[in-house]
């Protein structure tokens, strides 16, 4: 296991908006637990997020967030890693940017 902190920031495109992908993406972050970040909806119709905690976690959300919930359809999902931030606490939805 790659306890390594890491930052990822992502973004979702496909069926990923009104069909509850956001919340989708904050309980797998809690679920799998210590990852912290955020997620929103585009104006796009994209999906956009970071998550931070350790590689392998990171990992996991990941391959959680190319399945998607059940009436989603994730055509493609692109993430490159970025600066870990020092100080962030919990993995939240933040309203859409419109």
């Amino acid at each position: 296991m790659d306890s390594t902190l890491r930052r990822v920031a992502f973004e979702v495109h496909g069926r990923v908006q009104g069909v509850g992908f956001r919340k989708f993406a904050e309980r797998k972050a809690l679920g799998i637990g210590d990852i912290t970040g955020w997620v929103l909806n585009t104006r796009h119709g994209t999906v956009k997020g970071e998550a931070q905690g350790a590689a392998n976690t990171i990992l996991r959300l990941v391959e959680a967030l190319k399945a998607g919930p059940m009436l989603s359809r994730v055509d493609k999902i692109d993430y490159k890693y970025i600066d870990v931030l020092s100080s962030e606490n919990g993995f939240v939805v933040r309203p859409g940017r419109w």
